[in-house]
């Protein structure tokens, strides 16, 4: 293989892969802009739920925030495939420029072979020149001219005819891309429109909140006061169900102590673990480790939730003055949403809240999940569950508004569930 025959391999392969990557990132951005649609549709059908109500609230400023930021992003998104779409419009532009004049060549030098077979129209005077040679050689040389004149021929005409499909397909393929770059730039200009509203609704919001600050700090801190009454239960729940697994560990260990100084043992003893606190039987460690090696996997506890108040301890964001304290995360869901166990485990508590709501929590070997503030319960104790099982649905409270909190617990440690989630 010659070398500038390699070279024009290599450059062709690194236009296939650059014409892949192209693609792959196109693809990429085209499912991240469906996703944040999606997002702020779930956005929008929270906030419509409780616009009937008139009454403005700081998770409804967070909702806001929320639906500005995804927004922008969209409008990012939309933007950089507008700018990618540019540029493919300017590479195809070109591709179909120097297909016409590669097309207007090939007629050139066929029209060319055209004349000539014109003046040597008729068969005699090919066979006339043919056999006037002086040797069989010569003779041979002219009938091969002849033959490779026609082949030259058909393969212009067949050149031409490729050609021209060719430039066909790009000029579809540049109309279907304009018309792609102008639905983006409508969008764009859509999303921008919309987010100047969003940003009016959210100043709008807060400067409501900020004349009655302090009406809206007792709010909070009666709501921070109640969930501190919330995470005693679910603390106490916890605890209980760490003391009774204890318990039974213990007893199997007698179990298998008093069997092993008889016959063959009987009761399996207790698997062997300074890892686990309450995860004591092989099965429990098993599912303690599929849990874990699933961080970072699990799907929401719902289908279309938004959160509205992240795990730690941390001011509020809007009123000065309030600490929020948080062993999970708050998610803003529809009216009568489903919720869902993350992962497959056993109910080891139901339980009625302070708000006159149902709380679940669920056992994953040595992992814990909690769901808080639905409405109604599917499952009962001792009840087995699988992943995405739905285990109740979200309450509305007086404000028309549907908040459930989630939580991860490993033994007596509560956990950030968000690096968890998916």
């Amino acid at each position: 293989m010659t070398r500038n025959k390699k070279y024009f391999l290599l450059v062709i392969a690194l236009l296939i892969c650059g014409f892949q990557t192209i693609a792959q990132d196109r693809n990429k951005l085209e499912q991240e802009k469906a996703k944040l649609e999606k997002e702020i549709e779930n956005i929008n059908a929270i906030l419509q739920q409780t616009s009937k109500t008139k009454k403005v609230s700081t998770s409804e400023l967070q909702m806001l925030k929320k639906q500005i930021a995804q927004r922008q992003q969209l409008i990012k998104n939309i933007t950089i495939q507008t700018n990618m779409l540019k540029g493919e419009i300017n590479t195809t532009q070109q591709s179909i420029s120097d297909l016409q004049h590669q097309i207007t060549a090939l007629k050139v030098s066929y029209a060319q072979m055209l004349r000539y077979a014109q003046r040597n129209k008729t068969s005699m005077d090919k066979f006339t020149f043919i056999f006037s040679s002086q040797d069989y050689k010569e003779a041979y040389r002219r009938y091969t001219f002849f033959r490779q004149f026609g082949d030259n021929q058909k393969q212009k005409m067949e050149q031409i005819s490729q050609k021209t499909k060719e430039l066909n397909l790009r000029t579809n393929e540049l109309e279907l891309k304009k018309s792609n770059q102008e639905h983006l730039l409508s969008a764009e200009q859509k999303n921008k429109e919309q987010l100047d509203k969003e940003q009016r609704n959210k100043e709008k919001t807060l400067s409501t909140i900020q004349k009655q600050e302090k009406q809206y700090q007792k709010q909070l801190k009666d709501k921070q006061a109640k969930r501190k009454k919330l995470q005693q239960q679910i603390d106490n729940a916890i605890a209980a169900e760490i003391r009774k697994q204890k318990e039974l560990a213990a007893k199997r260990t007698a179990a298998a102590k008093k069997e092993s100084k008889t016959e063959t043992p009987k009761v399996a003893a207790p698997a062997k673990s300074t890892k686990y606190t309450i995860a004591s039987t092989t099965e429990d460690i098993a599912l303690s480790d599929n849990f874990a090696a699933n961080k970072g996997k699990f799907s929401y506890p719902c289908d279309n939730g938004v959160v509205v108040s992240t795990y730690g301890i941390h001011p509020h964001p809007d009123i000065k003055g309030v600490q929020i304290e948080n062993r999970g995360i708050d998610i803003r869901l529809t009216k009568g949403a489903a919720v869902k166990a993350i992962f497959e485990g056993q109910v080891c508590k139901v339980f009625v809240d302070t708000y006159g709501n149902k709380g679940v929590i669920i056992r994953h070997g040595e992992y814990m999940t909690v769901y808080t503030s639905l409405k109604a319960v599917s499952v009962n104790e001792g009840d087995k569950v699988l992943t995405r099982q739905t285990i109740g649905t979200v309450a509305t409270n007086a404000d028309n508004q549907s908040e459930m909190q989630f939580q991860i617990w490993k033994g007596y440690n509560h956990l950030n569930p968000t690096p968890w989630l998916r």
